[in-house]
Parts: structure tokens; sequence; C-alpha cells
């Protein structure tokens, strides 16, 4: 018998409910077969829910008028105060869920603030997944359309859409709702085709942010995205980094000048050390450095950091200039230390610990080095002065510790 046949007689309807009764499948596997032998839009939920279990138990009346039955108690029936103790114990990836709702239970669920603390997303030509806090999603590019993944269900959810506007369904509401706050968001970005404006609001309050990518306008695009002064954290990263897109655009956008903590890993390009200056600011950084006369540049790296009123520490990853590189021993003899001659201990890893008092402070710059192949790590930081024993250093060198 066709499905058009059915579905307009009541009493082939509620046959075929019997019949799924009979199967003994759980009711959302029987009403899902249902909806699939006579249509989608034939019967909702709830009515196929009290057709099942009335004749689950054994009420044969296929001409039962309902009429005259109590109407059933929906979510939106549940009095105000009750559905917000409710969502007060849901976490806030569930409470976007309430919000797709209606406008009633919307309204409730937009009274928490939603806060995450941390979001994770990755985009590649081939997929497009995400994290909310501990909740992962996925969405995967297929032959025709794509397959979307959710937490907590094991059957993907097929479409015939590409996985980027298929993902952004789910994914862009969350991000635009109102008064949204991340401690930690992640971009990786391997595909240039998605948008800043289809995913992200301007702006976007997140304390932390790492973005990684591999066209710098696309970088700084998302970045300026970000809040100024809300953000407290930036981490850019780029492997594959055309030698020939300004990096230095970094420097001028209003989220760098206002953060305290910055990290840059541009792989085939790196900062000469006039670009310090640019870290006045800063509480703590990372970044590589070269130099084409490192034994003028090393004490102008120590001369300028000791100027930063908010510094703290950072870690540079020098560069000499040289065919040979520039080894932990010449950094530390540009800054005019004594260098340790001996072997190492069994164990004892090839490390250097100076420390720069700063003139008229009780302040020092403590330096620990390390090779790194070809180049020297640097990590410094500013910290109080306490003398050890006396010994004769000449004037403006560092002391080794």
């Amino acid at each position: 018998m066709s499905s058009d046949i059915i579905k307009d007689n009541h009493h082939y309807l509620k046959v075929c409910i019997l019949y799924e009764v009979r199967r003994k499948k759980p009711i959302f596997d029987s009403y899902r077969n249902f909806c699939k032998t006579v249509g989608q839009d034939v019967m909702e939920y709830p009515d196929f829910e009290f057709w099942y279990y009335r004749l689950y138990h054994g009420q044969m009346d296929l001409d039962y008028d309902r009429s005259a039955d109590p109407k059933p108690k929906t979510l939106v029936d549940i009095p105000v105060v009750l559905m917000t103790k409710i969502t007060r114990y849901l976490d806030p990836v569930e409470r976007t869920y309430l919000r797709s709702m209606n406008h009633a239970i919307k309204e409730v669920a937009d009274t928490f603030p939603p806060a995450f603390e941390k979001i994770e997303i990755t985009v590649t030509d081939s997929s497009l997944y995400w994290h909310l806090n501990n909740k992962r999603f996925s969405c995967y590019k297929e032959d025709s359309g794509c397959s979307l993944r959710k937490p907590n269900t094991l059957k993907a959810e097929k479409s015939e859409e590409c996985h980027i506007k298929k993902s952004l369904e789910y994914l862009a509401p969350v991000l635009k709702m109102p008064n949204i706050q991340v401690n930690h968001l992640s971009l990786h970005l391997c595909e240039e085709t998605l948008n800043r404006d289809d995913l992200l609001p301007a702006p976007f309050n997140a304390k932390s942010v790492r973005i990684y990518g591999i066209n710098m306008n696309k970088i700084i695009q998302f970045l300026s995205a970000m809040t100024p002064g809300h953000l407290e954290s930036i981490s850019l990263d780029s492997t594959f980094l055309d030698r020939r897109q300004n990096f230095r655009l970094i420097f001028e956008t209003d989220q760098f000048k206002q953060a305290k903590s910055v990290k840059l890993k541009l792989y085939r390009v790196a900062l000469r050390v006039r670009d310090l200056a640019k870290f006045s600011h800063l509480k703590s950084f990372k970044c590589e450095l070269i130099s084409d006369n490192a034994f003028e540049d090393v004490p102008r790296i120590r001369d300028m950091i000791i100027t930063f009123e908010e510094f703290k520490s950072c870690e540079l990853i020098f560069f000499g200039g040289g065919p040979d590189g520039f080894s932990m021993g010449q950094f530390a003899g540009a800054l005019g230390a004594e260098i340790p001659i001996g072997p190492l201990k069994e164990g004892e890893q090839l490390t250097m610990n100076l420390r720069y008092r700063i003139p008229g402070t009780n302040q020092c710059l403590k330096f620990k080095l390390k090779n790194g192949g070809y180049r020297c790590i640097v990590n410094i930081v500013k910290t109080l002065y306490h003398p050890g024993p006396k010994k004769r250093v000449r004037k403006g060198a560092p002391e080794n510790s």
C-alpha cells in the first residue's frame, strides 16, 4: 500500500503504529521507522507517543475521541522560575540547544551569560571540527555533500551542503551569542576560504587567542575581531608564511598594542633586533630574532629590555646570521661574561646562567642560555637582585651564577 493512501486514512496510520508496538523496538526507533514509512510530516511525535502507549496497553479503540482529554503539557508550560532553576544546572553547550527551541526558552537561556573555558576550531579543505569545552563536533567532506557528527550521537547527519556551510549552521550561532565570554580561543586555519564575518562577531570577547594560518592577512583579520584590552594573551603561528607578506602589520593592531603576553612563531621570517622595541608594553613574550652583527645586537637586546617597565619574562630564539649560527657561548661572550671551561658532568645539559643588575635598582635580569643547534635559546626573567659571594667582575659585565 502506498504511503499516500496510508497518511490520508487515520485507521491505517494507527495500524502502522500498532505494527511498531508489536515489533517491540524502543519508541524513538519506532517513530523514526514510522516516519520513514508514511512520511516525515504526517504525525508529530507527541501524537505518535499517545497512540503508541495506548495500543501498547491494549486499548484498541482506533476511533477514540481525544478532544475531551486535557491538553498535554509541553516544555514551554514549565513556570519561568522552574525553567530558570533547570537552566542554571546546564553547561554552556547544553544552554545553546535551549536557545534554538523557541523565543520564550531562549530568553531564559540568555539570562545566563555564555562562558566557555575553551573553544577550539580547525578548518581544512576536507573537514571542519570544533570543541566547545570538552564536547567535540566534526563535519567531513564527502563525494556529494558532507557528514556531521555531534556529541552523544552515534549516527552522522548527512547533508548535500559543503562541510563549511553545514558546520557554520551549528557553530556560528554559538559564537555570535550576546555577551559570550571565552577564556581561550584557538583557530587553526589550514584553509583560506573561511571568512571572519561568517564565523565571529566583532568584537569577540576572548582573554587568550591562538591563531594558526598560512596567510598573514587572514591571521590579522581574525586577530582584529578580538576585543582590544579584554584580550590579554596572543599566540600567532604560521608554518608556510610567504616572505613577501608584511607580518609587521601585527604591531599596528590595537589587540597587539593592548595585550600583556605575545608569542610569535612565524617560520621562514624572523624579527630584527630593532623590532623588539614594539614589545616594550608587554609582561612576557616569545619570538625569534635575527641579527647580522650579533656582537653589537646582543648588548642592545639587554639594554632595551631593562627599559621595559612591565617586563617580567621572555624567551628569544636568537639567530646570529652567520653560516655557522650563533652559539650559547658566543651570546654570553657578547654580554661580556666569562665562558666556563671544562667537561660536562654526567647527565648535565649544556646551559649557562647569567645575571645582570639593572643600574640604580634592586632588580636584575637573569639569563638562561641553551644551545639550539645553529641558534641560541635565551630565557630572560626580571627578578630581585640578591648579591652572591663577592668576586671581581669587570664593569658592565654580567655575573655568572
